[in-house]
This record gives structure tokens, sequence and C-alpha cells, in this order.
């Protein structure tokens, strides 16, 4: 166990006294707990400790825990503190609500101890995903900004669309969909389903949360465009993006915008498309090289064992040969007997080594088709 100096701080907001035990101790273990016995309290503890992360209860007097997760994101020196709900309520309009004040994920009480440190352990974790990326991002975003500043949305959009021709990978592609958000003023998340059930999900600051992708793959049971207030979800059958800032206040902005990323998001959903077949297209490829590389190595062992038969054969047919000689001495045939013996043998092994002669030429043409498989299998860099 490390000392409490190096370990993360958890900051958990309850009025429940007993939860707030019950937490501290599931948590204590692993990470530096404080513990606020409201949400003002909670508030000012995270302002002036700046926590790693946050537990905050979601019914609390005075100052439920939505308010309190909204006030910390709208603080510029915390709002990137992850916040974790706890709740014995875990419905889609609780998601959704928590969802619109920034929140991470729910933890549902009653509190499992195992499942909320495998939670807080993944949210930490992918805390500091984002932090490595966030840089990244930021000076990507400021160059394609200054590159592009005076271009207008249409520009915009047939930059994004041909950088998307540049991607060689899903990874590649949904940094460049989340990034291009950015382009048009607006932040979300985007979601790439990937073959077998996999999937990219990202917001701005990285991989995104359980929580948004709860409340993005929600939205996608609905229209291909959904929009809500500031909210406006678009999903194609294996892209989705959740914009969480549309400019209401501009119409016109907001329905430029929505075309444009309509458009935006398909031509996403066009690239990756073109990306499952290369890389299913480059599967088999390999499948089939290895499949020739087999049975190139299955002929070359037939070839050789068939030439070594054939010589292996000849070798005991003329052994046979001498210990017939050899043994007619003690026969007592004349020597008329013995001759016409040994031409009938003699008849019967050219009779074979014609047969086999034939069987020659058609063992070289096997030769030549195993060296030009075996050429072909080693000029194609395996």
């Amino acid at each position: 166990m490390t000392a409490d100096a190096d370990k993360k701080t958890v900051l958990i907001v309850d009025d429940d006294s007993f939860m707030l035990d019950f937490i501290a101790d599931s948590l204590g273990e692993y990470y530096a707990v404080q513990c606020a016995a409201s949400a003002e309290q909670g508030l000012a503890l995270a302002r002036e400790q700046a926590p790693a992360l946050m537990l905050v209860d979601v019914q609390m007097p005075v100052m439920d825990g939505y308010e309190l997760c909204r006030q910390v994101k709208d603080d510029w020196d915390i709002s990137d503190t992850p916040v974790l709900f706890l709740s014995a309520l875990d419905g889609i309009d609780d998601r959704l609500r928590g969802f619109e004040v920034g929140g991470e994920d729910f933890v549902t009480k009653p509190v499992n101890p195992r499942i909320l440190l495998a939670k807080v352990d993944k949210e930490l974790a992918l805390q500091e995903e984002r932090a490595q990326l966030k840089s990244q991002a930021q000076y990507a975003t400021s160059t394609a900004m200054t590159a592009m500043t005076s271009m207008s949305e249409t520009g915009l959009l047939l930059e994004v669309m041909k950088r998307f021709t540049q991607c060689q990978d899903a990874r590649e592609l949904a940094r460049a969909t989340q990034e291009s958000l950015a382009l048009f003023g607006v932040d979300g998340v985007v979601e790439l389903l990937l073959p077998a059930e996999a999937s990219i999900a990202l917001n701005g600051r990285g991989p995104a949360s359980e929580l948004e992708i709860s409340v993005l793959r929600h939205m996608a049971t609905m229209d291909r465009i959904t929009q809500f207030k500031t909210r406006m979800s678009i999903s194609y059958p294996h892209a989705r993006l959740v914009v969480t800032n549309m400019p209401v206040d501009d119409p016109d902005r907001c329905g430029r915008l929505r075309d444009h990323l309509a458009m935006l998001l398909e031509a996403a959903e066009a690239r990756l498309a073109a990306i499952n077949s290369a890389s299913l297209a480059n599967q088999r490829g390999d499948a089939i090289s290895g499949t020739i590389e087999t049975l190139t190595k299955v002929l070359a062992d037939i070839d050789q064992q068939q030439r070594q038969g054939r010589a292996d054969a000849l070798t005991v047919l003329n052994g046979v040969l001498m210990r017939l000689e050899q043994s007619m001495v003690g026969l007592g045939l004349t020597e008329r007997q013995e001759e016409a013996l040994l031409a009938l043998v003699r008849e019967g092994l050219e009779d074979v080594y014609s047969s086999q002669q034939a069987e020659a030429r058609f063992q070289d043409q096997l030769s030549a088709a195993v060296q030009g498989l075996q050429q072909a299998v080693h000029g194609s860099g395996r």
C-alpha cells in the first residue's frame, strides 16, 4: 500500500453520514479520501483541493448533485475533474440530466464496493489518457484553425472530408471526426462502430465517458437527426455523434451546422466502410498467402518424396536382378534356360524403367510448379 501522499484524492459528497463512511472505507485503501456533507461544502473543497475525482450524491438539499456538477464544470480551474453520480435512480432521464451537466457515469445505490472501485479506477485511467491527449488535440486544433480560419463553413467541410480520405484506420478517423467538431465551433461525442461489436468513442478530451456513450446510443435509436434544445444527435449505421452546444440563438447558423455535420458524418461513415473493407481484404489476402505457402511446402515435400521413391525403386530392382543372376548358379538350369529367364526379367525391368521415365516428365512439371510457387511466396515478402 502506498503512502497517502502518493495516492490520488477522491472527494465524496453526500448528506448521508453512513454512506460517506461506507464509501470512504471502500476506497480508503487505494485512494486519499475527502468527505463533504453538503454540496456547498463539496464545491468549496473541490476548489481548494482540486481532487482527482468526485463522487456526488444526486439528491441533496439546497443544492443537488446535478447543480454541483454544473458548477464544477463551469469553474475553469476544476472543470476537468470527473464526476460520478451516486443515485438510486439510473433511468435514461437521469442519465440525460447527468450528461447535460457534464457528469461521467452513475454508481447505483445500494453501492457495491467492487463495482464502485472498478468505476473509479477506470475513470481515473481514462482521465490520465485524456490529459496526455489534451495537449496534442489542442495543438492540432490550433494549427488547423490557423490554416482554415478564413474559410467558409463549406470550405471547412471540404477540408475535413479531404482529411478523412487520408485516414488509414478507424482510430485515426475517429480522432479526425472529433477534432472536426471544434473547427465548426461545437463540442460533442463521436462513436464509430467496428466489426465484432467493438467501437471507438471520443469526446474533446479523449475517450468518452460511460455516461456520454449511454446517452449517445440512446439518441441513436431515434431519427437520423434529432435535436432537443442545444443537443443534437446524428446517427448512421456505423457512425454517430451528439453535439452538446448547438447555437439555438442563431437559427440560420444552427440550420447550416445541422446540414454540414450530417454531411461530415456521412463522409465518416463512407470512409469507415472503406477502411473496414480494406482491412477485411488484407485479412483474406493474408489467409490466402498463408494457404499458398502451406500448399507450396506440402507440394515440395511430395515432389522430394516421389523423386526419392523412384530412385529407391530402381536400386531395389537392380539389386533383385543381381541376386537372380547370382542364384542361377545353384538352380541347375541350362545356359539357354538361364538366358530365357534373365531376358524375361530384363524385359520387365525395361517396362518399369519406361513407366518411370513417363512419370519423370510429370514429376518435372510438378517441380517447376513448386519452384514457381516458392518464387511467388518469397517475392511477396512473406
